[in-house]
């Protein structure tokens, strides 16, 4: 009798622990909803402390942006933030909230991935934006006819203004590039929206919205897979360089990404652009960056090998620390025995010496390493005549660097919007790393560029010559604001 009676009160021990642990230790994309899954604070608290070391063990420079007391007290706000159970979605807005305090574009977490990292058939929507004279348009919505130019005013009942302050916060800076940031906290405002809403595919998303005509009405969209929206959007693959000559005789160079499949394939395409340019005796070339998120250094020191009048090379300082994620940490096993076999046949002479010393320094050290790049092509060619560079708030990374090279020499001019970055450089070279029992993915820095007539550090953005914002008439029209601006009769359908 006695063994059953503890046997009924063991029973109710544990029913009791299992009701009050109602937060999770450990999160799972394919079995929980992250606006509605909630942690518990010891594996928020834990995973805070782990990052916060991480990026002291891994990151360059932490503080180059931002004072030591910053870096500091936004790492204890975001441990007291974690005192009481959060949302996944509320503990990614810390997570942002303290990394942003290094105005580092390169060390970040993406929102956009954990849409679709849970179960194939979730229901997603996603819709697109712009904000034009302080209010927001609709620039599509996936899958549903909706009046392009429509103005917004709410979605299931959040204004577009809440929205996109939580979009905001959930977006990255590259320092002071704030412009940039709110480009990129409207595209990710429809991410935004499907992240802290749970929705299943029977769900209407109600949109009001002031039509063409005037009238306030309710527009119902329908939610898709998010397996058939990540299909769609992977088949619509675009070359990552791409040309043409217009009727006045006028070449637009269109590079999507200095991060392309084949390299090889990369250069042929631009040898091809110039030797087109040289033959049809082109005096105006208009180089489109636009939303070109970076990639090699090399790809993008190809392009300026084509506009360097001056002759001279690429002088860039890297910064590193030795870590366990670092560029020479991440070679493989035949990459790294090639390295070090040249490296011991020059030693102590040459520039791959400096980065052996590197490469055999303790764990925590840093180095800056100035290269020196001379700029060759295929062709031997230089343009020497007009050139301007297209830019917006998603330029980033490699293609800041284009642009900072371009304003220091006085190449031409700059249109569109501030890219996301400064004069002085930008991260780079960013490391997975995955929290432990929030499973969530962050990257962060092992590098700093900055070029090396750069001394003091510039936080402002590279600001266009010309700023070009669209208009509604526009958006509605679908028309290229910048192509507008300039005048090129082909390609009119905005990017």
């Amino acid at each position: 009798m006695r063994q059953y009676i503890l046997l009924i009160t063991f029973s109710a021990i544990l029913h009791f622990v299992g009701n009050a642990q109602d937060c999770l230790s450990y999160f799972q994309y394919s079995k929980y909803e992250i606006s509605e899954a909630k942690m518990c604070p010891e594996s928020m608290t834990a995973d805070i402390k782990a990052l916060h070391e991480h990026i002291l063990n891994t990151h360059p420079n932490p503080t180059l942006y931002c004072s030591v007391e910053d870096f500091v007290q936004a790492y204890k706000k975001a441990l007291a933030a974690c005192s009481t159970e959060k949302t996944m979605i509320q503990f990614i807005q810390i997570i942002t909230e303290y990394l942003s305090v290094m105005k580092d574009s390169h060390t970040n977490l993406n929102p956009k991935d954990y849409l679709f990292l849970g179960p194939k058939e979730r229901a997603v929507l996603p819709f697109f934006i712009l904000k034009i004279d302080g209010k927001f348009y609709l620039d599509g919505i996936y899958k549903n006819k909706a009046e392009i130019g429509s103005e917004l005013l709410s979605v299931n009942g959040i204004t577009m203004d809440s929205l996109f302050q939580v979009s905001k916060k959930l977006s990255f800076t590259e320092g002071n590039a704030h412009d940039a940031q709110e480009e990129i906290a409207l595209q990710m405002m429809g991410a935004t929206f499907n992240l802290i809403q749970h929705a299943t595919l029977s769900d209407k998303a109600q949109f009001k919205l002031v039509n063409l005509k005037g009238d306030t009405v309710i527009f119902a969209a329908s939610y898709v897979k998010s397996i058939d929206y990540l299909k769609d959007r992977g088949g619509r693959k675009e070359e990552a360089v791409s040309y043409f000559i217009d009727s006045k005789n006028r070449c637009v160079l269109t590079i999507q990404s200095f991060d392309p499949y084949s390299y090889n394939k990369f250069t042929r395409r631009i040898d091809a652009c110039f030797a087109e340019v040289k033959k049809r005796g082109v005096s105006d070339v208009y180089i489109d960056l636009r939303d070109n998120l970076g990639g090699m250094l090399r790809a993008q020191e190809y392009v300026l090998s084509y506009l360097n009048k001056s002759g001279g090379p690429i002088q860039m300082n890297y910064l590193y620390k030795r870590s366990r994620y670092d560029r020479f940490a991440l070679l493989s096993f035949y990459q790294e025995w090639q390295f070090k076999n040249r490296a011991e046949r020059v030693y102590p002479n040459g520039l791959i010496s400096q980065e052996f010393d590197f490469y055999k320094s303790p764990l925590g050290t840093t180095k800056t390493i100035l290269y020196e790049y001379p700029l060759q092509n295929n062709l031997s060619y230089t343009y020497p005549w007009k050139c301007t560079l297209m830019m917006n708030g998603s330029s980033m990374s490699a293609s800041v660097l284009f642009a900072g090279w371009f304003k220091q020499m006085n190449r031409g001019e700059i249109i569109g919007s501030p890219c996301m970055g400064s004069v002085c450089g930008t991260f780079g070279n960013s490391a997975p790393y995955t929290l432990r029992y929030s499973n969530l993915h962050v990257s962060v820095s092992t590098l700093k560029f900055t070029p090396k007539n750069k001394s003091n550090i510039e936080l402002n953005a590279i600001q266009p010559n010309h700023c070009i914002r669209m208009t509604r008439q526009q958006l509605i029209d679908q028309k290229d604001p910048i192509y507008e601006f300039l005048g090129i009769e082909k390609n009119q359908k905005r990017k």
